[in-house]
């Protein structure tokens, strides 16, 4: 399946040193986050060995020139990839911001109210989260509450990418 996924340089060459690129958690702004799709990825994706932090790639192609990839000024590339799909794990890249900020993922309005009247218990709320999964009940959820569900914004994580997966690389500098 061709996927992008957008890196600073520097990791670029690190991958053309070692032959391959995994996520590193200490550059993530959510620990928490990164740890339980982790554990998501353990459970759904057959070969993934849970301590291999995923790498994030994108089915849509990325454009250089969006807005808020990198600081101004920063080297990047965008690598165009060949990776099996049993090896990706894929999500909504919107609805994965309520695990970021450690909230629900309701179905609507009410079922948002029900977490307010009871203080949003973090365990309660954590097992709203495995939802991100299920594409047909995003979809199905009034768009009055949630939107339109767009598939073009689809996230996905695999453990590793390597050299042997590049099918072309793009070098940039963030604007």
């Amino acid at each position: 399946m061709i996927v992008y996924t957008v890196q600073k340089l520097s990791a670029y060459k690190l991958m053309r040193e070692q032959g391959y690129l995994t996520g590193d958690i200490k550059y993530s702004m959510f620990p928490e986050a990164y740890k339980w799709m982790m554990e998501q990825m353990e459970k759904r994706l057959p070969n993934y060995i849970g301590e291999i932090p995923p790498i994030w790639v994108w089915e849509r192609q990325v454009n250089r020139n969006e807005k808020a990839i990198f600081k101004k000024g920063t080297k990047g590339i965008i690598l165009k990839l060949d990776i099996p799909e049993e090896n990706i794990l894929w999500s909504p890249f919107e609805v994965w911001h309520n695990i970021l900020n450690e909230g629900p993922i309701t179905f609507d309005e009410m079922e948002w109210e029900e977490f307010d009247k009871r203080g949003y218990l973090l365990h309660e709320i954590k097992e709203t989260w495995e939802r991100l999964f299920d594409m047909d009940w995003l979809a199905s959820r009034p768009k009055e509450w949630a939107g339109n569900f767009d598939d073009e914004w689809m996230q996905g994580v695999t453990p590793k990418i390597t050299m042997d997966q590049i099918v072309k690389v793009e070098r940039f500098i963030a604007k």
